[in-house]
């Protein structure tokens, strides 16, 4: 657990000897080996700061996390996915805090620097944050009231496209904004290059993703006042609990014929959506994979997920002239970890293995590294 801010900011630090660099498959398989620098005194108990390369922030929290198990070491490890595995180790005081730097087509947070609270709500123990955005408003994931909270300060910026010709200054800004003065992890994945979104695909014929933002919509608050604000979050969580509760359902059933559940207006509009998707799957000679269904549902709210698969060219462009000279003028960072993203989709499959040839030719180039550690190699080989 962390310590006080006092004790640990006085605790000398080791070195590794080299800078490791670890390439994972699923994005927070990188947080173990944060977890590992910290407790071999690499990374300081508390307070680490994340230099974040996405297409996604990965800033959510599982509705039903805990924040006793946020806080419960490296306990947290297999409760935790793709999207929401950093949130989580900022509530457990491990990273103060996160710059994550986006590609032009990554909009879901505003860019700026802001001070976030999270910590646990007070009647239920979930972990919850205090940010009014629509990236945590839209999965209910927000609350004023907050115990055993902590804070952390986030940072968005856009790491510019080489084709706009940005100028020394204006990268030197970029960087200013960055302002990295202390230890921190270097946090790649490779879907910043190019991303899919994998949701796109999933029934298209019947262009299943436009049929599913009806059912999953979210509508913003009218004004941003604390009480308006929780008001639309506890409608928002009944809607998302409800619909959880349908496709748990047909999950298990197959269809909605036994559902004990009530017959709102939400089970009528998936109820007609049952019926397109099974005939669909049917025509593939498939079963139809509503986790997946409603996976892809809960992407929908504020335009869905980005995508954006980039030529070859532009991959190479934006990791020789966006990320090599952003990474030149930055100080060293302490670990490096690197996420592929392919296996579900988002970084396309056939793309990945030439840009992680390029980002760890690049590593190389700017850093004293050791040799990667390939971690997806040695899991997921089944």
């Amino acid at each position: 657990m962390p310590k006080s801010s006092g004790e640990s900011s006085l605790q000398p630090l080791k070195r590794f000897k080299k800078i490791p660099v670890y390439v994972v498959e699923e994005h927070n398989e990188a947080l173990q080996f944060i977890y590992s620098a910290i407790g071999g005194k690499k990374l300081p108990c508390e307070g680490t700061t994340l230099l974040h390369f996405d297409s996604h922030p990965d800033m959510l929290i599982d509705r039903k996390l805990k924040g006793e198990d946020a806080r419960a070491g490296r306990n947290l490890l297999p409760l935790l996915q793709i999207e929401n595995w950093i949130v989580p180790a900022a509530a457990a005081g491990y990273l103060g805090r996160v710059v994550w730097l986006r590609p032009p087509w990554a909009t879901q947070l505003a860019d700026g620097t802001r001070a976030v609270r999270v910590g646990d709500h007070p009647r239920t123990g979930l972990l919850r944050v205090d940010c009014k955005e629509p990236y945590y408003m839209s999965d209910a994931l927000y609350s004023n009231e907050l115990i055993n909270e902590r804070k952390f300060t986030l940072t968005v910026a856009e790491v510019p496209n080489p084709t706009q010709q940005k100028s020394d200054d204006e990268l030197q800004k970029l960087v200013d904004t960055i302002d990295l003065s202390q230890p921190y992890v270097l946090d790649i994945d490779l879907d910043f290059f190019s991303t899919a979104n994998p949701f796109l695909s999933l029934y298209d014929s019947i262009k299943l993703y436009d049929l599913l933002e009806p059912i999953f919509n979210f509508e913003l608050p009218e004004n941003d006042d604390v009480f308006t604000v929780e008001k639309v979050v506890e409608s928002r969580e009944r809607q998302l609990a409800e619909l959880e509760h349908i496709f748990e359902h047909l999950d298990e059933h197959g269809n909605l014929l036994t559902y004990g559940g009530g017959k709102t207006e939400l089970y009528t509009k998936v109820s007609a959506l049952v019926d397109a998707v099974t005939k669909e799957a049917e025509k593939l000679g498939d079963a139809p994979d509503w986790f997946a269904v409603f996976a892809g549902g809960c992407t929908r709210d504020q335009g869905g997920l980005p995508h954006h698969i980039s030529t070859e060219q532009e991959m190479r462009d934006m990791i020789k002239e966006s990320l090599l000279p952003l990474l030149l003028r930055l100080p060293a960072p302490v670990l490096v970890t690197v996420a592929r993203s392919s296996d579900d989709g988002y970084c396309p499959k056939h793309q990945v293995d030439l840009i992680q040839s390029l980002v760890l030719q690049i590593l190389k180039e700017v850093y004293d590294i050791d040799d990667p550690a390939l971690h997806y190699l040695t899991v997921n080989t089944n």
